[in-house]
C-alpha cells in the first residue's frame, strides 16, 4: 500500500480516525429497523485443529502477488493490546463483541494474532484480515461471543469520542467451520463510514476480514475468493 494512500486514510475528520480505532460506527438514523441477525453458516462438527504460533500465521496469510488489482499486502504479527475504557461502546452487548471480532478480548492464554492490509487500485480505503490463533476451544468460545453479540447489538455509542454506532447483520456467509458478517456505519462529513465485517473460524483461527467504504463511492464487499484462499491456507497450516 503506497505510503500516501495510507496518509489520506487517516487524514480523515477526528470522528472517523477514532471510530476506525474503536472498531465503531454510526448510522445516520438509530432508528431505523436493523435487519434480524443472522446465525453462523452450518456446517458439521470440526476439530479445533492445531495452535498456530504468531509467526505461522504470518506464514499462512495470502501471498501480495495473488492479487493483482491490489497494492503490496504487508503481514505483521500484532501484539496483545488491552481496550481503553474510555472508548467502550455504551450497549454491554457490543463492547464483547467487536472486542472478539477484532482479538482485543481479553482472554488467557492470549491468542497468538497476525495482521494484513489490502488495498485495491483506485480505492484508498481498502481493508485489512486479523487472524488470531486460540489454544483448546478458545477460537469456539471467540467466534461464539461474536456471533451471540451479534443477536442484540444494534446501536451503541462511545461518550469519549460522541461516536454512535448503528450495526447491521448480514446473511452468513459460507466460509470455514462457520462465519458472520455484519456491517458497522458512522455519518462524516464525507458520507457515511462503513466497515463491513466477515468472521470466520478455521479450526483454531478465527480470521476477521474487514473492508471500509466512505461516502457510498467504493465497493464494500471484501473479496470472497480471497476469503476462500486464506481459508484455504490456514487448514493446510494446521493440519
Amino acid at each position: 500500500m503506497p505510503i500516501h494512500a495510507v496518509r489520506r486514510v487517516f487524514g480523515l475528520p477526528a470522528l472517523v480516525a477514532v471510530g476506525a480505532l474503536a472498531v465503531v460506527g454510526c448510522g445516520a438514523d438509530p432508528g431505523r429497523p436493523a435487519s434480524a441477525p443472522a446465525a453462523a453458516s452450518p456446517s458439521a462438527p470440526a476439530p479445533a485443529g492445531r495452535p498456530l504460533t504468531a509467526e505461522q500465521l504470518v506464514a499462512a496469510a495470502l501471498p501480495g502477488e495473488e492479487s493483482p488489482d491490489a497494492y503490496g499486502h504487508p503481514v505483521f504479527e500484532r501484539k496483545s493490546r488491552v481496550n481503553d475504557p474510555r472508548f467502550q461502546p455504551s450497549d454491554p452487548a457490543c463492547g464483547p463483541t467487536l472486542a472478539a471480532a477484532r482479538a482485543w478480548q481479553n482472554s488467557s492464554p492470549a491468542p497468538a494474532v497476525a495482521q494484513q492490509t489490502f488495498n485495491w487500485k483506485g480505492d484508498i480505503y481498502g481493508g485489512m484480515s486479523i487472524l488470531a490463533s486460540y489454544r483448546g476451544i478458545g477460537a469456539k468460545e471467540a467466534f461464539a461471543q461474536v456471533s451471540e453479540g451479534l443477536k442484540t447489538c444494534r446501536y451503541y455509542e462511545i461518550a469519549a469520542t460522541r461516536y454512535k454506532g448503528t450495526v447491521t447483520v448480514a446473511p452468513a456467509p459460507r466460509h470455514g467451520d462457520e462465519a458472520v458478517q455484519f456491517e458497522v456505519t458512522a455519518p462524516t462529513d464525507l458520507g457515511p463510514h462503513v466497515n463491513q465485517f466477515t468472521v470466520v473460524r478455521v479450526g483454531s483461527v478465527v480470521v476477521t476480514f474487514t473492508k471500509l467504504s466512505v461516502g457510498g463511492h467504493v465497493v464494500r464487499a471484501f473479496p470472497p475468493a480471497l476469503i476462500d484462499q486464506q481459508v484455504s491456507l490456514l487448514q493446510q497450516a494446521q493440519n
